[in-house]
């Protein structure tokens, strides 16, 4: 009976840890999109000499380009990579630019309401690949769980990665 007992404790620790395991691989998959698309949206500024944005919102990202003669952001939609990207369910972003945190106040939540045409972003990318120094946070709130991954971008255009566990 004992035998029985501790063999179902290690099959639901076992159960609980591949659970979570799952969970931090979908934020990983999450972090490296992020990257690919950034690093990608970085190129395109240096390829084609233009001013492009990234636009960070709790659930999601989105890059955008200035538009000519308007001189407005504008949703990037023809790249795949490049367009908005929803995060899943129990999934979220925090944003600190240049050490300031990005918080939702009356006017974020005014700006969101706004036609998504007319937002503007919180990061710029440089024709010259440089970046607005930002901090990116993902988090994954699972099981009782948290797991973060943290992503530092630099004004030289270099972004790195940090995660920790809770």
């Amino acid at each position: 009976m004992l035998v029985a007992l501790l063999m179902g404790l290690v099959a639901g620790a076992v159960t609980l840890s591949m659970g979570s395991v799952q969970g931090d691989r979908e934020l990983d998959h999450q972090t490296t999109r992020f990257r690919v698309a950034l690093q990608q949206a970085q190129e395109r500024a240096v390829m084609e000499g233009r001013l492009l944005g990234l636009r960070v919102e709790q659930d999601g990202w989105q890059f955008m380009v200035r538009t000519g003669k308007e001189r407005k952001w504008q949703a990037i939609g023809d790249d795949r990579l490049l367009s908005r990207h929803t995060l899943p369910e129990g999934m979220e972003t925090t944003l600190e630019v240049d050490g300031f945190g990005w918080q939702s106040d009356r006017d974020e939540a005014a700006e969101q309401q706004r036609d998504e045409q007319k937002r503007s972003p919180q990061v710029l990318i440089f024709p010259g690949n440089e970046l607005t120094p930002f901090t990116l946070e993902l988090t994954r709130e699972q099981e009782g769980s948290t797991s973060h991954r943290r992503l530092m971008g630099d004004e030289f255009g270099k972004v790195t990665l940090e995660q920790e566990e809770e």
